[in-house]
């Protein structure tokens, strides 16, 4: 009998209760269109309303290790690890685009590994809503040479270092 009633009262949730606050948020949604207010989302709310299931979000599924990423002896290939090609499936990180009183013309990311969201300043005309990702690209250079017949001295090669490096 239990499971019955708890069937009955999801029905009467979804189909009788729910309809009424999401028609109320609708007609809102709408007003705030009509009053001249864009990018208005309504979708996660009604979800909710209606016990749609969240499921997987992106980064997350992002974030996992496909089942035929596997190297020579079958195990599988983390993130981080490069295959026998050499490309290594990269660690995805939110963007934080902040709230209602926060800089547009600046994100934030957290870095793989790190705990310190770095800021990240937009160039001219873009605003935090339109950034979809960042790449942040920062190869550690181990050693460099040059060849005994090179134009180039170890002494520029190590000014141009200290000018661009990091």
């Amino acid at each position: 009998m239990k499971p019955f009633l708890a069937k009955a009262w999801v029905w009467i949730k979804r189909y009788l209760l729910a309809p009424l606050p999401a028609l109320i948020i609708v007609a809102v949604a709408l007003l705030l269109v009509a009053v001249g207010f864009k990018d208005i989302q309504i979708g996660g709310l009604l979800a909710k309303f209606f016990g749609k299931p969240e499921g997987k979000k992106a980064i997350d599924v992002a974030n996992s290790v496909p089942d035929h990423r596997v190297d020579a002896n079958g195990s599988l290939i983390l993130i981080g690890t490069p295959d026998s090609k050499g490309i290594t499936q990269a660690v995805v990180v939110p963007v934080e685009t902040g709230g209602l009183f926060s800089d547009p013309t600046v994100v934030k990311v957290t870095p793989p590994g790190e705990t310190k969201a770095i800021t990240i300043h937009l160039p001219d005309g873009v605003k935090s809503g339109d950034v979809h990702q960042v790449v942040i690209v920062s190869p550690e250079i181990v050693a460099v040479t040059t060849k005994d017949n090179s134009k180039v001295t170890v002494g520029q090669v190590e000014d141009l270092l200290k000018k661009y490096g990091s």
